[in-house]
């Protein structure tokens, strides 16, 4: 049954069942002995390289899924990091931040409330797969008996990394016109995210505004799915953009980690063209010319 919530490129599946408070805790266990193994590989001998980065999302199942999960990282040995209520994003820069073995967020993303399930990533913030660790994990997760593993006597230490997190996003910004932007955070953790990182009352990015849509996220609900690959769930984006007379429209899904962007007519914007922008804007910056752009396999030859 342990195999059933272990997917190509996380774990994830519905609470309680198949994903267990029990399962959740040998995950946590095996997560600990891949990162700390895979560091110790490498020749990475700092004391930081047995830390591992916890942070989860706004989904009803996810604290008692994050409390096993840090469980079993530290009854393995691991030493747990918890950032706390963030979003994915929020996991790479504390990986890289603090120089840590690896991080875990907990989250199902786009699926629905019911769901919950694990993202895992290695030192650097390298994401996990079937392919590059979560194999692994799923071995030495099954393998490991509760009941009869004493505790190798880990620690967790609480740590609000948000000053760190905004200094370092708004540090890509630099708006030289006035700009307006409607942002949907599906219920999910851009609702959280957005306001520290790009401004709440007093402490406004200069030329930016924010329009706020379905920011609410204490109740992990949402109003539409969380997904905004699915056209459709990008209706209320696209009428409140020309309604409100924006510059831009931003839909994100339920751990922040992608969105989708419509212009000020509310058509959506390809996300090969939205590379193909971004590309284009980086190239110009100083020592960037002839740099090599990694695009989705995907994207058309346009």
């Amino acid at each position: 049954m342990l195999g059933k919530v272990f997917k190509a490129y996380d774990i994830r599946g519905t609470y309680p069942d198949p994903l267990t408070d029990q399962r959740a805790w040998q995950i946590g266990y095996g997560c600990s002995k891949f990162l700390l193994s895979s560091a110790a590989g490498v020749g990475e001998t700092s004391p930081m390289m047995k830390n591992i980065v916890v942070g989860r999302d706004m989904r009803k199942s996810s604290p008692a899924l994050s409390k096993q999960l840090m469980q079993g990282i530290t009854d393995h040995g691991g030493h747990v990091i918890d950032v706390g209520l963030v979003d994915t994003p929020f996991i790479y820069f504390a990986i890289n931040h603090l120089n840590c073995a690896g991080g875990v967020m907990t989250t199902a993303s786009h699926n629905p409330p019911q769901y919950n399930g694990f993202k895992v990533s290695m030192r650097k913030a390298k994401p996990v797969g079937e392919t590059s660790g979560l194999a692994e994990v799923r071995k030495h997760a099954a393998m490991v008996d509760r009941t009869s593993h004493p505790s190798a006597g880990g620690r967790t230490e609480q740590r609000d990394l948000w000053d760190a997190y905004i200094k370092h996003v708004r540090a890509f910004i630099s708006l030289e016109k006035k700009i307006k932007v409607v942002v949907d955070a599906s219920n999910g953790m851009a609702g959280t995210m957005v306001p520290k990182v790009f401004g709440s009352k007093g402490h406004e990015i200069p030329n930016l505004t924010i329009v706020e849509l379905n920011f609410e996220n204490s109740k992990g609900e949402f109003v539409h799915e969380p997904n905004p690959l699915v056209a459709s769930n990008l209706a209320q984006l696209r009428e409140r953009v020309v309604k409100e007379k924006a510059d831009l429209g931003i839909c994100f899904d339920g751990d922040a980690d992608r969105c989708v962007i419509v212009d000020e007519a509310g058509a959506i914007v390809g996300c090969d063209h939205l590379t193909a922008v971004l590309a284009k804007h980086f190239l110009k910056k100083p020592g960037n010319a002839g740099a090599t752009v990694v695009y989705d396999l995907r994207s058309t030859k346009a």
